[in-house]
């Protein structure tokens, strides 16, 4: 049997079952009212998960995988990748032959037209062998500004171009983001659809604090996050220097060994690394206040970072360095912004007075109510409801 609507083919950078980001947030939204495969990543046959990954995160060797989870929802886990596949004539190989392999997936599942919904850019290369009817492009950062090696930002700045090319619709999570593509692209429809925060991650209850926070010195100045080369290292190091009696704790996985070798100098730097997302609110909740450290660059002009979003959620105070996407904003309201090492510690330090003030005048679950209710427009649950209304509404467009 023959289903007349659109199978939404949603090409990720995350596992399913990994910690979840908006790709998953609005999918499972969108899964009950349209059918949704959600295309895992992989990674080289020569570079294989290690042996503690779950099964069902590995990738097959040959065959993809297609699973159901829910009503509307199927994750297709591609086989492994050729080798060298971040070259672009490699790349373009792989992703033409998975491209295939989805179209004759979609054609199994009874449907006859798809479309393309891209966060990972380089699955802009299978649309020749996919032949979506659209492509809807979810850019949730300047992707072309990461560090990697030449080739592969050589392959990845020609997917963007590509997935731009052929975008019918077009999602960013800030203005500046929108902005450069709206300038590439005058004629598409583009959305600010920014990051947000779980609603359960909102209410005020007690949690327990995480029992390797509970001997280190306060104040606890957390970060949560990948550990990666857009941090400003400098910020980091001079926020180490100044509180010798507090501790420095950051969460989440390393990505820059060299610049987290260099913290690990500090005997008051704690590297926890990756934590489950279930944990997260526990660390978010015990920090005294929370670090937002972005270095100057075309990463921060465009970035709106979710962990601002989860900090405030769970009522703490926040210091970042300046971002373009939030200072104009009801959440950049509520974040103390400090450019340079000097200003930023200086910025930490007045943060901390204050929240010590408030405390003993017992207006600090006031604050944090404030800082909460400044994020409640920003849960995934609202977001995705808007993402809905949005695609229902180009939807009537590319049947007229």
């Amino acid at each position: 049997m023959t289903d007349e609507r659109p199978l939404i083919i949603c090409c990720s950078t995350q596992y399913w079952e990994e910690t979840w980001f908006r790709k998953q947030h609005f999918m499972a939204h969108l899964a009950p009212r349209r059918d949704i495969v959600y295309v895992e990543p992989s990674h080289s046959i020569l570079r294989p998960k290690p042996s503690t990954t779950p099964t069902e995160l590995r990738n097959p060797l040959l065959a993809p995988r297609l699973r159901s989870v829910r009503d509307g929802l199927r994750i297709w886990t591609p086989p492994r990748g050729l080798p060298f596949w971040t070259h672009a004539p490699i790349s373009r190989a792989q992703y033409r032959l998975w491209g295939g392999a989805l179209a004759r997936t979609a054609a199994r599942l009874g449907h006859r037209r798809t479309w393309l919904w891209l966060y990972q850019p380089l699955w802009a290369q299978a649309i020749e062998t996919l032949r979506p009817e659209r492509v809807i492009f979810d850019l949730v950062d300047d992707l072309s500004a990461y560090e990697a090696q030449a080739h592969s930002q050589a392959t990845m700045a020609r997917s963007i171009e590509i997935a731009l090319a052929a975008s019918n619709l077009v999602l960013t999570t800030s203005d500046p983001l929108a902005a450069q593509v709206r300038r590439r692209r005058p004629e598409v429809r583009v959305e600010v659809v920014g990051n947000g925060v779980r609603e359960t991650w909102l209410d005020d209850r007690e949690l327990p604090v995480p029992p390797e926070l509970a001997g280190l010195p306060r104040p606890w100045l957390g970060f949560v996050g990948a550990v990666f080369t857009y941090l400003d290292y400098e910020v980091l190091d001079a926020t180490a220097r100044a509180f010798p009696g507090g501790s420095l704790i950051l969460v989440g996985p390393i990505h820059a060994p060299a610049a987290a070798d260099a913290l690990r100098r500090h005997a008051n730097v704690h590297l926890l690394g990756a934590r489950p997302q279930a944990e997260i609110p526990r660390y978010l909740r015990a920090f005294d206040l929370c670090l937002s450290p972005f270095k100057v660059g075309a990463v921060r002009r465009a970035v709106n970072p979710l962990k601002v979003y989860e900090y405030l959620g769970a009522g703490r105070p926040v210091v970042s360095t300046p971002l373009e996407s939030l200072l104009e904003t009801p959440v950049g309201r509520m974040i103390r912004f400090a450019e340079g090492p000097e200003r930023f510690v200086a910025a930490v330090r007045e943060t901390l007075a204050e929240e010590a003030d408030l405390v003993a005048r017992g207006e600090a679950k006031a604050i944090a109510a404030r800082r909460r209710d400044a994020v409640r427009p920003h849960t995934w649950e609202a977001l995705a409801g808007r993402v809905e209304a949005i695609l229902d509404e180009m939807e009537q467009t590319w049947r007229g």
